[in-house]
């Protein structure tokens, strides 16, 4: 009886910590940042990349949407994404060779691509240059790929 009862509360005390664990993202507010993708083909797939600071040194997205081609002439691609409060880039790129991922000759991109941002130089992007700040929803997250 006492292995059962032992047993019983480890058991509760663990749905107890989960509840707890769970309602703490739930808590979390999500806010919703769009805009638009222009300066495509519409021949290719685009993709959009949400990066925190971390994600962004490692060059792995947080979040990512893929959006299908419409086969207009005008491209001008709609986006959204939701994210919690916090410092994000957006970086987005037509993937020309249908591989999945953004190709570089020599660090520059083969691929038509861009940041929310606006990026030039000869160095690395900088997470500090690219960022912007979500705390709110957020209206106008244009990226035009060059």
């Amino acid at each position: 009886m006492k292995i059962i009862k032992k047993k019983l509360v480890i058991f509760l005390f663990l749905i107890t910590l989960q509840v707890c664990f769970n309602s703490s993202y739930a808590d979390e507010e999500l806010y919703t940042v769009s805009g638009f993708v222009t300066g495509c083909s519409s021949k290719h797939s685009i993709h959009i990349n949400l990066y925190d600071e971390n994600s962004f040194k490692d060059m792995t997205a947080i979040e990512e949407s893929i959006y299908e081609p419409t086969g207009s002439e005008d491209c001008k691609v709609p986006f959204t994404l939701k994210t919690p409060k916090g410092s994000y880039i957006i970086a987005a790129f037509e993937d020309e060779n249908n591989n999945n991922k953004l190709d570089f000759f020599f660090f520059i991109p083969k691929e038509p691509s861009g940041f929310f941002r606006k990026f030039s130089g000869m160095s690395a992007p900088k997470f500090e240059k690219l960022k912007f700040d979500v705390d709110d929803d957020f209206v106008g997250a244009d990226v035009e790929l060059q």
